[in-house]
């Protein structure tokens, strides 16, 4: 079984008996909901826990969350008492706070660079995967703060233009990255390790055509047309027409036609799954996200492999939980030869 403690101004507390940790890859912080209930102490002494505290949640000695208490909650009776704590990454600053720097203007100015000038009146510190290096150093042209909007919101825009993630590890930071490649070192299989299952299948952002017009003055701008068989066949046509993003540079119109079919029929499928533990197995590491894993699953209509894009540890009566958010990792597949943003499509992709 594993340790789940946490440390409030350097003092550790443990034995929680309810318990809810979450990360995931697709948000900027992390949260915890932590719980004990216990016989009533003859000293009745209360546990100096207090919102606004730093705080370092730990499972086997990992940091999963670095931030602050949030809110605490104490109720009691004649016999017992519950104490509720929860709390949220530093990282949740970027998303509660507003976005401040100077005249709010960048020119010629990487997103590394854009992040790293808004977290520092927050004292929140970047970091930036080998992966997504390429990404983060290339520079806008022009950056501009939007009205009333927030570090996250700002920081999104300019992440989804060059196709990056903004998370954090847990420990405190904020971090640029893209899709790993690791593989976990087991797979989840039907009747064998999954305790439960759910499946997502949408075709609400799908269609059976889509159509990229290039933006040119040309009497003859280019256009890319893809087909998805799946979808309508003979007896439904669905239509969707997409300005490219530029005119000349960059990926061709079919090029970019048939990256929004895949990352529209990617993103339409996701299985959420719970395990027995917080650990690949007794002697493996922990489930985290951005790992891959295999799934084998009839019922799921799977066999294939997956990102893990969420993981919540959950601890109750039942035991220890791992709840598993699944993607098709080509839901995060790059645009060949441009950073296609969801700004000018309206797309999901």
């Amino acid at each position: 079984m594993s340790t789940l403690e946490l440390l409030v101004d350097g003092k550790i507390y443990a034995g929680w008996t309810e318990l809810a940790v979450e990360a995931g890859l697709e948000q900027l912080s992390g949260s915890f909901t932590l719980q004990l209930t216990e016989r009533w102490p003859d000293s009745g002494e209360p546990r100096p826990i207090n919102a606004g505290q730093p705080c370092v949640v730990k499972v086997d000695d990992l940091p999963v969350v670095t931030g602050f208490i949030d809110s605490v909650s104490v109720s009691f009776n004649a016999t017992s008492r519950t104490l509720s704590v929860s709390g949220r990454d530093v990282t949740a600053d970027l998303i509660d706070c507003s976005a401040i720097h100077g005249a709010g203007q960048w020119k010629k100015a990487s997103l590394a660079r854009i992040a790293r000038d808004l977290c520092k009146p927050y004292d929140i510190k970047v970091d930036v995967d080998a992966s997504a290096t390429a990404l983060a150093d290339q520079p806008f042209d022009s950056w501009n703060i939007e009205e009333g909007e927030s570090c996250f919101d700002c920081l999104e825009r300019a992440a989804r233009l060059r196709t990056v993630m903004l998370t954090t590890l847990g420990d405190g930071k904020l971090m640029i990255t893209r899709p790993g490649a690791e593989q976990t070192g087991l797979a989840l299989v039907e009747g064998d390790n999954i305790v439960s299952a759910s499946g997502n299948f949408s075709w609400n952002d799908r269609f059976s055509e889509y159509r990229v017009k290039g933006q040119s003055r040309r009497s003859h701008a280019g256009v890319g047309i893809s087909k998805d068989a799946e979808i309508g066949g003979d007896e439904r046509h669905r239509l969707k027409i997409v300005l490219a993003e530029d005119q000349a540079d960059g990926p061709t119109a079919q090029q970019r036609a048939d990256w929004e079919r895949t990352i529209r029929a990617a993103r339409s499928n996701r299985a959420t799954i719970t395990v027995c533990g917080w650990r690949q197995a007794p002697d493996q590491p922990l489930w985290r996200p951005n790992l891959r894993v295999r799934l084998t699953s009839s019922l799921l209509r799977a066999d294939e492999e997956k990102l893990i894009t969420k993981v919540n540890y959950t601890l109750s009566a039942e035991g220890e939980r791992c709840q598993l958010e699944l993607a098709d990792p080509r839901s995060f597949d790059q645009l060949a030869g441009k950073s296609a943003g969801k700004s000018k499509t309206k797309s999901k992709g």
